[in-house]
């Protein structure tokens, strides 16, 4: 368990010291306005929502929930976001997460990263819950 953990977090990390960094400006910008927007959560955990901005960017995210009721019960999560780089062009990056960790494919996403984070993901069993949950609220 604490190996998937490890795992986790360092592809995470690589992820995020792989995003370009843009310089900001001493100047604000004013906020995006949302012109869609759409989310629903039920009963059982599950969800999706999505939104559209202005400038073109957007996100969309479902979520349902997998061994329900179950000491193995999880989220499987899959959604893709997009938005415009400096250059104009159109930056999309699609993701799944479940039980077995999250992987992104995409964008600004380095392919090294995308497949180490596949592999891993197809690799590990069954986690073994070493803990139990807390009840749900």
């Amino acid at each position: 368990m604490i190996r998937i953990v490890i795992i986790s977090f360092a592809l995470c990390l690589a992820v995020a010291l792989s995003a370009p960094v843009d310089h900001v400006s001493s100047t604000t910008q004013p906020p995006v306005a949302i012109l869609e927007s759409s989310h629903e959560k039920h009963e059982d955990g599950s969800y999706n929502f999505s939104y559209l901005g202005e400038d073109g960017t957007h996100r969309k995210e479902e979520a349902v929930v997998r061994n329900q009721g179950t000491k193995n019960e999880y989220l499987e999560i899959s959604g893709s976001y997009s938005y415009f780089d400096a250059n104009g062009k159109e930056v999309t990056v699609n993701y799944k997460a479940d039980d077995h960790g999250f992987v992104p494919e995409g964008g600004a996403i380095l392919p090294q990263i995308s497949l180490a984070a596949k592999q891993v993901s197809e690799q590990v069993s069954q986690p073994e819950l070493d803990y139990d949950k807390p009840p749900r609220v």
